[in-house]
């Protein structure tokens, strides 16, 4: 088999928009465990504040005392959080539909039958080399195709010669090794298609 077959394509997002994808997730988990933890000691020390001036509240433990507190400031973290997520969920999904509708676009173009343009994207687009690969076997179809109607062009040529001979009354062998030969051609080129 061919090894370039049997190669594995590697057809995953840019490398730099990774990063980029797990920085924007690294800061974002950072501003909220910072959040929470901001949260909860401004809660806490208003809580302790409370407690300390207020003669008439009885506390039986901490968690009585700051569980409240605890509660809000990881609630409030994890709204923050939350938007931050989706912003960064939406910005993939921004930078990554844009590509994918246009080369889901050009894959409908080539199965209805356009060979003659070209599946590219913006250059800042990802799926660059999903799209180059697209784009050579777009390459190498039309090339078989038209291969097949150069094959197909003889084999009408041939017949055409065997019916001026039949009109003719003249001897139809070599008319007809002729359509032969030309029919074996295209069959070949036919071949290289598996169906």
């Amino acid at each position: 088999m061919n090894t370039t077959m049997n190669r594995r394509r590697n057809y995953f997002i840019n490398k730099d928009f990774q990063i980029r994808f797990i920085q924007r997730f690294l800061v974002s988990t950072t501003v909220w465990a910072v959040a929470a933890a901001a949260f909860f000691a401004y809660f806490a020390k208003r809580r302790l504040q409370d407690a300390l001036y207020s003669s008439h509240l009885t506390i039986k433990s901490t968690a009585e005392l700051l569980g409240p507190s605890t509660l809000l400031a990881h609630a409030i973290a994890l709204v923050l959080f939350a938007a931050l997520l989706a912003y960064a969920i939406y910005a993939l999904w921004k930078k990554l539909s844009v590509p994918l509708y246009m080369l889901k676009k050009d894959l409908v173009r080539i199965a209805s039958g356009d060979l003659v343009n070209d599946v590219t994207l913006r250059e800042e687009d990802e799926f660059q080399k999903l799209a180059a690969e697209i784009d050579e076997m777009r390459k190498e179809l039309r090339r078989k195709l038209v291969r097949i109607k150069e094959k197909h062009a003889d084999v009408s040529t041939a017949v055409s010669g065997l019916d001026r001979v039949l009109l003719q009354g003249q001897p139809v062998s070599n008319q007809a090794e002729s359509i032969k030969a030309a029919a074996a051609r295209l069959l070949e080129e036919l071949h290289a298609f598996t169906l």
